[in-house]
């Protein structure tokens, strides 16, 4: 059976060849018409994309958790810590998809606990943290990450907890801040060349406090049922991180306080596939001038935030005619993908290789908001931390060459 485009060259060939015989000079006339129906028989194209596999690691790990102990945390070990509830909720749910927990404090060395976690979190009170020893007063963030991170093998995963207030010295602080973004810099470049996939996840999170807060001059204030920031750090292997953040979202946590997070991995082939907007072909047909195609794609790998996956203006495409219309969550939990991306061809574009482009965002403004530069007027920086921007800036900058998170090629066929 003869298709549409078939039989209208079948009908302009026959009009040709009668009107030929009959010595009509009509060639420019009747070619001009074939052509026309030719070049716009359909408008379809079809869509194709090479499979890819996920690369998650399903691995159980070993965790390894390491809580600083030093004097600034005593005030988050109050009653209704919400810090407590988090880091006991957070471990709990990942003793479902870990090997085994490594419990251990921190201050001037690693200090193991060995006991279970029930007894982990009922200890933690100013008086245990002192009982396990260690340099208390005069901590190091840099060293202290050196060490965890240095503990991080390809089977294991670390979690630092920490209020990250960096101990300024009373005079040239803008040096020191400089020297422990470079540390932090130097120490993640010291675990991307001994795991594979390095990958660093950070995540704000806030608690009561009741107790001191230590000035960089000596002095003390005491603080009383007010709300502070803490951090969670996430060292390993990007694969398995992306397997223990889909078991266990931090964003789990926000009912015990966690805001946000900002994450660094290196750039990964992701599976996706790409259809018709309702995914249910890979002909599609133009609407109003445009060929609107959806591409489903399983970004946990990325290890983003999903106010990062969702925002258009992290991609980009080599032809910029095309653009990513909306990006939307994949609701379904037995989903190989994770998000809907529907883009916009346009009909008269002649692409037939494009690539989507998810590129590495720049640090989240949280990040700078959360930024207290002296650390000297803590009533009225209450939800900041002194330093914190310049140790998270340490980690970008060992990523400083990873400008895209992932791509996904696809090829465009005109009918």
């Amino acid at each position: 059976m003869l298709e549409s485009g078939e039989v209208y060259r079948a009908i302009i060939c026959a009009v040709f060849m009668k009107l030929t015989r009959i010595g009509l000079s009509v060639s420019v006339f009747v070619l001009s018409i074939f052509l026309s129906l030719n070049s716009c028989r359909n408008g379809k194209i079809e869509v194709s994309s090479n499979h890819i596999n996920s690369t998650i690691n399903n691995t159980f790990p070993t965790i390894k958790v390491f809580l600083e102990n030093s004097g600034s945390m005593d005030g988050y070990m109050c009653d209704g810590s919400d810090l407590k509830d988090a880091i006991y909720a957070y471990l709990s749910d990942l003793k479902l998809c870990s090997k085994s927990l490594e419990l251990n404090y921190i201050n001037s060395k690693i200090i193991p606990f060995n006991g279970e976690l029930d007894t982990y979190i009922k200890e933690l009170n100013p008086s245990s943290f002192r009982n396990a020893g260690g340099n208390r007063s005069n901590t190091d963030l840099g060293v202290m990450i050196d060490s965890i991170i240095s503990n991080t093998n390809d089977t294991s995963i670390s979690i630092f907890i920490s209020d990250c207030i960096l101990d300024l010295p009373a005079k040239n602080a803008q040096d020191f801040l400089t020297n422990c973004q470079i540390s932090i810099k130097n120490s993640v470049i010291s675990g991307r060349d001994s795991v594979p996939n390095f990958g660093v996840v950070v995540a704000k999170l806030t608690s009561e406090f009741n107790g001191k807060y230590f000035y960089p001059n000596n002095t003390v204030e005491n603080l009383k049922e007010v709300s502070r920031p803490y951090y969670m750090w996430i060292f390993g292997n990007g694969n398995i991180i992306a397997n223990i953040l889909d078991n266990a979202p931090l964003e789990d946590l926000r009912k015990y306080g966690f805001e946000d997070m900002i994450s660094f991995v290196p750039k990964n082939d992701i599976p996706f596939d790409i259809n018709n907007k309702t995914t249910t072909s890979k002909i599609i047909n133009p609407t109003n001038g445009y060929y609107l195609a959806t591409i489903r794609a399983a970004f946990r790998t990325t290890l983003p935030p999903n106010n990062i996956i969702v925002a258009p203006s992290n991609y980009s495409f080599f032809d910029s005619s095309i653009t990513v219309e909306t990006i939307q969550p994949i609701t379904d939990s037995n989903s190989k993908y994770t998000h809907f991306i529907t883009i916009k061809i346009p009909k008269e574009s002649k692409t037939i290789e494009e690539v989507l482009t998810f590129n590495a965002p720049r640090i989240s403004n949280w990040v700078y908001n959360s930024n207290d530069e002296s650390g000297t007027n803590i009533k009225d920086n209450l939800s900041k931390t002194t330093g914190i921007k310049y140790l998270i800036e340490g980690i970008a900058d060992a990523y400083k060459k990873e400008k895209i998170l992932t791509s996904c090629k696809f090829n465009i066929k005109h009918k």
